[in-house]
């Protein structure tokens, strides 16, 4: 890792490029305002995040303010944002030019405007919805898994985008039933959001609930994505669910709200044809993914002498460890498992 520091007035910018397993420790007075820029670390690992957050958490000890400058597109802004809230910011100007108003607050402001401008930009609404799931899980401290349900006028429910294919088969469980906080909140005439804030407890949906506490998630919340006028259109809605019970706020629902205001625009100029492509490769995806998945469990059963279901819970827990999707584990094992034979 290599850091220049730049001190200016009140703020000191920390410029930071490598692979840093922690980051250095300030010596001397601080100024009241410290700026990590890290915009020269691609990919960030789960373990440099925790640094950030562990630095910015001392200094918060001390009474230093810290803002974070990210590409709030990449890969690093979510792995950021999967580790806990932080004021993200979309440029240095920014970060140090904001520090007299809230910094929560202006780095949403800022990572929202950037998504803005990266949706006007998108030309298929896959791309679109791809782009409002990763910053849901920029801006949402709370949200562990993010989706995005669809429903055609003629009322089939489908899972286009997801962080996780767990996400996918918790959705599905609610598709198969008809009963589950996405698809109420899903329907034209829906609820407008729906917040279960403790799973484990949830009565409304008992099957659903029950599969979603099995996976380990205490609570969920599904905003309505709005519908365009006419007949004919998609309706759907955006879901975040957390680990935790009680683990989204009346904040994360408004910036759900945001967030899903922001996709209905995109589906307002989605046309049938396009509905049918998006459906067509989700299928595809969802056998490819099947198939990789079951490759790699095999591959785990044989090299570990372990049973389906412990290979598919290693493959689970490795992704959360390297917070990687599961599928790209599983194809990096089914890929290059040979290298991994002993000579």
């Amino acid at each position: 890792m290599t850091d220049n520091h730049t001190t200016l007035h009140r703020a000191l910018v920390l410029r930071l490029s490598g692979a840093p397993d922690e980051l250095p420790v300030a010596t001397g007075a601080l100024p009241e305002l410290v700026v990590l820029d890290l915009r020269g670390l691609e990919p960030l690992t789960a373990a440099a995040a925790r640094s950030v957050h562990e630095f910015a958490r001392a200094r918060t000890g001390e009474g230093v303010r810290c803002h974070v400058v990210v590409d709030p597109t990449g890969a690093g802004a979510q792995t950021l944002g999967n580790a806990g809230a932080l004021p993200l910011f979309a440029d240095l100007e920014r970060a140090l030019t904001h520090d007299g108003e809230p910094a929560d607050a202006t780095g949403l402001l800022d990572q929202l405007e950037s998504l803005t401008r990266t949706l006007l930009g998108e030309t298929t609404v896959a791309a679109a919805l791809e782009q409002i799931v990763k910053a849901a899980g920029i801006v949402v401290p709370g949200a562990d898994l993010i989706s995005v349900t669809l429903r055609t006028p003629g009322g089939e429910f489908t899972t286009p985008v997801e962080t996780d294919e767990i996400a996918a088969e918790l959705d599905q469980w609610q598709y198969r039933t008809g009963k589950g906080p996405c698809v109420d909140a899903a329907l034209p005439d829906g609820p407008g959001y729906v917040l279960s804030e403790d799973l484990a407890a949830e009565k409304r949906w008992p099957e659903f609930a029950a599969a979603a506490a099995g996976h380990g998630y205490g609570s969920i919340l599904a905003t309505e994505l709005l519908q365009a006028a006419g007949t004919g259109r998609l309706s759907g809605a955006l879901n975040i669910y957390s680990r935790d019970a009680h683990g989204l706020t009346d904040t994360d629902r408004h910036v759900a709200l945001l967030l899903a205001t922001h996709a209905s625009l995109a589906l307002a100029h989605t046309h049938t044809a396009e509905l049918a492509d998006l459906q067509e490769a989700q299928l595809r995806e969802a056998i490819s993914t099947r198939d990789v998945i079951g490759q790699a469990k095999g591959i785990l059963m044989n090299r570990q002498a372990i049973t389906a279901d412990e290979a598919f819970d290693l493959l689970r827990r490795t992704s959360q460890a390297l917070n990687l999707k599961l599928v790209d584990i599983a194809r990096t094992i089914a890929v290059r498992h040979g290298e991994l034979d002993p000579p």
